[in-house]
């Protein structure tokens, strides 16, 4: 393989933009580096961020599973704060941004077309949803439950049965935005870099055993975290397990062939279809 260039678009070391040919100014290759991921994650940071000042909904102090996470990650060296995965995050991405040295410029375009792409790859988690409850609800609880518990992790899902012009749509759309970004940062951004780090520089396996196993134990991970998958029965929704863990995969995959920013949007995408539009759509049809 060839020595990388110094403006190579790589947001981690897992990451394999270079994939997509020679082309450095591309929509491919812009997408994938810091400056626009940054960018084109922000309003999803701000508007998660302060709703946890409490300036959004009524429920400004809830939070979500993997951000509390982070938080605990980030305690364990001493350091706190309510604010410190999206501090983090916005550092590590300036940083990266610095590292490749490229230039402080942001195409508008490539952004518009970040959201494009990040609606169109939202297709397969939906045709997968929708072949996984072909023959009815799952064990679970109804389908529209399940759907929600598949990207929610805590207790944030009972505000789903709140009326979509009430204050609580605030709620779910802070959610819904602070799980797309949140779970991604821990499962792909953060997990996968580790145990990728773990197999290929420690264990000395080669690159392409650590991206697959990197995806998997991430994939793992995020089935674990998701504990609406236990029935109240003492068993597990299969169902719902199975949607949860391949869902893991394929953001897995597309975080390292697309990049961070492309499946933050991806997750965001399915978030908002299952916790935020559907519901409202229920809601104004029982009402």
């Amino acid at each position: 393989m060839s020595s990388k260039q110094p403006s190579q678009p790589v947001v981690l070391p897992t990451q394999v933009a270079h994939a997509w040919g020679e082309d450095q100014r591309g929509y491919f290759s812009l997408s994938m580096r810091p400056l626009h991921i940054l960018v084109f994650l922000l309003p999803i940071i701000l508007y998660y961020e302060i709703g946890l000042l409490g300036w959004v909904g009524t429920r400004g102090t809830a939070s979500l599973t993997s951000h509390e996470l982070l938080s605990r990650f980030f305690e364990v060296f001493g350091v706190l704060g309510l604010h410190l995965p999206a501090i983090a995050l916005v550092v590590t991405l300036l940083l990266q941004h610095v590292l490749t040295r490229d230039k402080w410029r942001i195409r508008p375009m490539v952004l518009f077309a970040m959201i494009a792409e990040s609606a169109f790859l939202t297709g397969p988690l939906i045709i997968l949803w929708m072949v996984l409850n072909s023959g009815g609800a799952s064990g679970g609880g109804t389908e529209q439950g399940a759907a929600l518990a598949a990207v929610q992790g805590g207790a944030e899902a009972a505000v789903a049965q709140a009326s979509v012009f009430s204050s609580e749509f605030q709620n779910r759309l802070m959610i819904a935005m602070g799980a797309g970004l949140y779970e991604e940062m821990l499962f792909r951004l953060v997990l996968i870099t580790m145990i990728h780090f773990v197999i290929t520089d420690v264990l000395g396996f080669k690159d392409k055993a650590g991206k697959m196993a990197a995806v998997l134990g991430a994939a793992i991970a995020f089935l674990w975290i998701h504990d609406q998958i236990r029935l109240s029965t003492g068993g597990i929704d299969l169902r719902l397990a199975a949607f949860i863990l391949v869902s893991g995969v394929y953001l897995g995959v597309l975080f390292l062939v697309r990049g961070f920013g492309v499946a933050v949007g991806v997750h965001l995408m399915w978030d908002l279809l299952a916790f935020v539009i559907l519901p409202g759509f229920r809601d104004m049809n029982a009402s």
